[in-house]
């Protein structure tokens, strides 16, 4: 069993996110992926977070037609306070059984941040990481991404790991599994930008599943 976990307020889900998704399963195989909304983010304000059932819902209608591979999971809604990544990790590895392959998906500026993450290094020794950018036009700018991300593993997480140009992952001699650089088509759309568009008055047409748009406007969120 290969399964992704791809956690985040999906504040609301849009088209870029099922986009990684996609992307996700296909380029590491995987036989699920999880997308697990948080019940409260323990390094974002909460100010204007949607009540975790609507958030839940959402992501069920933006899936309902999609690869039968994506799923969606309530098991940091379920639990109570801060949702802690590697508490998830280790709810999921005990439902997925001992010989699971667990890959944990994430954004460049969450990674860059994980140094910071509550027991950070059993994370890094339980999961192979994966982190999705932008792929760019620009050659330079693009190899600054696997510079930035480099500097970063070497100095904040571990000197032991080493480089693999061919398939742009990082891999470790000590307990540390491989962390993964992915670049994705962009895609020009964040959960931001859409809760903006709403309180303007704007069309979120394009932006989130026409199902979720629907739900959306029916439940009145984000004025």
């Amino acid at each position: 069993m290969r399964a992704g976990i791809f956690g985040g307020t999906f504040n609301p889900i849009h088209s870029g996110h099922l986009m990684v998704a996609r992307k996700v399963l296909g380029h590491f195989n995987l036989d699920r992926l999880y997308l697990i909304p948080c019940r409260q983010p323990p390094h974002k304000s909460s100010a204007f977070l949607a009540p975790a059932e609507h958030r839940l819902q959402m992501i069920r209608l933006a899936i309902a037609h999609d690869d039968d591979r994506l799923m969606v999971s309530d098991i940091e809604i379920r639990r109570e306070g801060p949702s802690y990544t590697i508490d998830t990790i280790d709810q999921m590895a005990g439902r997925l059984g001992g010989g699971a392959e667990i890959f944990l998906v994430m954004g460049l500026d969450a990674f860059l941040e994980l140094h910071t993450w509550k027991d950070q290094r059993r994370i890094r020794s339980a999961v192979q990481v994966v982190v999705v950018t932008r792929r760019l036009d620009d050659e330079h700018a693009q190899d600054a991404s696997t510079d930035r991300m480099n500097a970063y593993i070497h100095g904040h997480l571990s000197p032991d790991y080493a480089f693999d140009a061919i398939h742009a992952s990082w891999h470790s001699t000590g307990l540390g599994r491989a962390i993964h650089l992915l670049s994705t088509d962009p895609v020009d759309v964040s959960s931001s930008q859409v809760r903006q568009r709403i309180q303007a008055g704007s069309a979120i047409a394009g932006l989130v599943p026409a199902a979720v748009c629907t739900y959306i406007e029916k439940k009145e969120l984000y004025r």
